[in-house]
């Protein structure tokens, strides 16, 4: 394969920088990123103009080259590139000296109505001018201290909204969901999942954002369910060429697809009658991983047990878990609570009352 060498195990891309050799690390070769990775690393750079010194523009080049940069997982790369890109489309002419809080706030602003994206673009905006500072190319960074948009809790899915979601969604779609909800990960993690990953029920794998290992016993739904499949990708999901997912775009659309579905819409708007959640209430594929969260803590697995395996802090788990973690209180008290004799003891009171004042 073309400019790629192996080191230690490990695969690297070799390509000039400045006239001399750099090598970036490649995902592994099985890896349903590599592919997309191998491809843009590949392809040349256009010739264009050198962007003036001091720009926003020469900022980006110098950004995408630097080894904190380079030593981002391939996904981190690929999500960080398009804002990157877009910084460079809409802001590219700009002096970096020259950009203040304010500017930050009205290109955040701009995108308030998608504050996902918002709140993304934030993110490297920030560490793209905490990069310029540590080139003096300018004393402070303007993007610290502004907070990111609100966007709400990812709520847990209800049950019937995933009754209907795994009856209506096609058979990789529900699998996607399945997978997501019985392991409880990340949908970038979900479809990096491999068959060679499983050994004697527990998937095993490091999480993509965090680096964490962790070991997820599969329930017996799941393994149900990936029988009725196919096996036609070393990952458990994949496209309808059989090709590994390259991004987690495709199944994320696939479920706003689902969701705006006629059966689901119907129980969506029956959940909102009966005052079970709110009328602008959505559902994301990580909400499932809240829907995983509260099921271990239900089982009785303690904050450490459950966020081993779902790669979680324990602090974490606490804040996924807290409703369900309350029902389950008021489960255990409800006997003892609903035994009490609340009105005799209000009567008791004031027959004592009257009789101590004769």
């Amino acid at each position: 394969m073309k400019n790629v060498t192996e080191r230690k195990g490990l695969l690297y891309f070799r390509r000039k920088v400045a006239g001399k050799d750099t090598y970036i690390r490649l995902p592994a070769i099985d890896s349903p990123d590599f592919a997309a990775e191998y491809a843009r690393l590949s392809t040349p750079d256009t010739d264009r103009p050198r962007p003036a010194a001091g720009s926003m523009s020469a900022l980006v080049q110098a950004f995408r080259a630097s080894p904190e940069f380079r030593a981002l997982g391939s996904t981190t790369r690929t999500n960080q590139a398009r804002y990157l890109d877009m910084i460079m489309l809409e802001h590219g002419h700009r002096s970096v000296a020259g950009v203040r809080p304010a500017h930050v706030y009205l290109m955040r602003d701009k995108m308030a109505e998608l504050p996902g994206k918002a709140n993304a673009w934030l993110s490297v905006f920030r560490s793209l001018m905490s990069y310029a500072t540590r080139l003096d190319q300018r004393a402070t960074n303007p993007a610290s201290g502004i907070k990111m948009l609100p966007l709400g809790e990812h709520e847990p899915w209800p049950a019937d909204l995933l009754r209907v979601a795994l009856e209506e969604a096609t058979p990789m779609t529900r699998l996607a969901i399945v997978t997501g909800l019985c392991s409880g990960q990340r949908v970038s993690d979900c479809i990096r999942m491999q068959y060679g990953w499983i050994d004697s029920g527990i998937m095993e794998l490091n999480q993509q954002k965090t680096g964490k290992l962790v070991a997820i016993p599969m329930h017996g739904f799941w393994l149900d369910e990936l029988q009725q499949l196919p096996r036609r990708s070393v990952t458990l999901l994949y496209e309808r060429s059989g090709s590994p997912f390259q991004t987690t775009g495709a199944i994320q659309a696939r479920l706003r697809d689902l969701m705006a579905s006629r059966a689901v819409r119907e129980v969506h708007a029956d959940l909102v009658a009966r005052e079970l959640i709110a009328a602008d209430s959505t559902f994301s594929f990580h909400g499932l991983r809240k829907n995983a969260c509260c099921y271990l803590l239900e089982l009785g697995l303690s904050d450490t047990e459950a966020g081993s395996i779902l790669g979680m802090s324990s602090e974490m788990v606490r804040h996924y878990g807290k409703r369900a973690r309350a029902l389950m209180i008021a489960r255990g008290a409800a006997e003892r609570v609903t035994g009490g004799k609340i009105v005799p003891m209000a009567g008791a009171t004031a027959l004592k009352r009257r009789s101590e004042n004769g």
